[in-house]
């Protein structure tokens, strides 16, 4: 038994997504280093009482990664991202920060032979501009009376890369409300003027509100590079799972982090 565990390098249980279902399971994972069974890869069991039995089991093969990174914790916590060098990408969570920083200290080890003390934990470029994208930039405009809120007039529209938030002019501390990017039903422009369609989700509720502003045409493309970076942002962890069949919904669909 020693001798089939010697290429273990790490083991434990973890968190993935299922891209069809949008559920998420816990699994059994696997390292295993370069040995004469097989290259370097990580196992997917059930449990752990299936990956002592050798059970049936998925194989991702490790030696075509491009990169090993953590996502920003204030995004996605506890998670590791791979991406292989055909732009696939695989992403996992864990139960802790902790365990997270040490599946991606073993993964960049045995994947990229990073020495220990080269490790840097860098984030994934697309986080990366997301997170410089905040605070980056305010419109000045003149909100219509819209029947969802008491407030009209002028005010500043920030654009940051998950929300839309509305200040005070007045005031520039006071936030006065705020829409999730997530939330948009559409959003539309003209040369004068920006409106959007906000859903039920929304601090607002649903409605319709518009904008006059000479950059309606500015601020309309911002808010669309934001939407499409959020969006790429969830397909992008969502392709962890390429499966041809239908998974059943399971009770173990509980994880410690969330994506939304």
């Amino acid at each position: 038994m020693d001798l089939y565990f010697n290429d273990i390098v790490k083991q434990g249980y973890v968190y993935f997504r299922s891209k069809h279902l949008w559920i998420y399971r816990r699994w059994w994972l696997v390292l295993r280093r370069d040995s004469s069974k097989g290259p370097k890869r990580l196992e997917r069991f059930s449990n752990e009482q299936a990956a002592n039995c050798q059970c049936h089991h998925k194989v991702t093969d490790l030696r075509k990664i491009r990169s090993v990174a953590r996502p920003p914790r204030d995004k996605k916590k506890h998670a590791v991202v791979l991406t292989f060098n055909d732009d696939s990408l695989k992403a996992f969570a864990c139960d802790s920060e902790l365990d997270a920083k040490e599946w991606c200290k073993v993964l960049q080890m045995e994947c990229l032979e990073t020495k220990m003390t080269d490790l840097t934990l860098e984030e994934p470029v697309l986080f990366n501009m997301n997170r410089h994208r905040d605070h980056r930039e305010q419109f000045h405009v003149f909100m219509k009376p819209s029947q969802c809120m008491d407030f009209n007039g002028e005010c500043n529209l920030q654009i940051t890369c998950d929300t839309l938030l509305l200040w005070d002019t007045q005031n520039p501390g006071l936030k006065i409300t705020s829409w999730s990017l997530r939330s948009l039903r559409r959003y539309g422009r003209g040369q004068n003027w920006f409106t959007f369609e906000a859903g039920r989700m929304c601090d607002t509720g649903e409605g319709l509100f518009t904008f006059q502003t000479p950059e309606g045409e500015l601020l309309y493309h911002r808010v669309n590079e934001a939407v499409l970076a959020t969006v790429k942002q969830e397909d992008w962890l969502c392709c962890d799972e390429r499966k041809t069949g239908t998974e059943r919904r399971t009770r173990e669909s509980t994880i410690p982090w969330s994506l939304c």
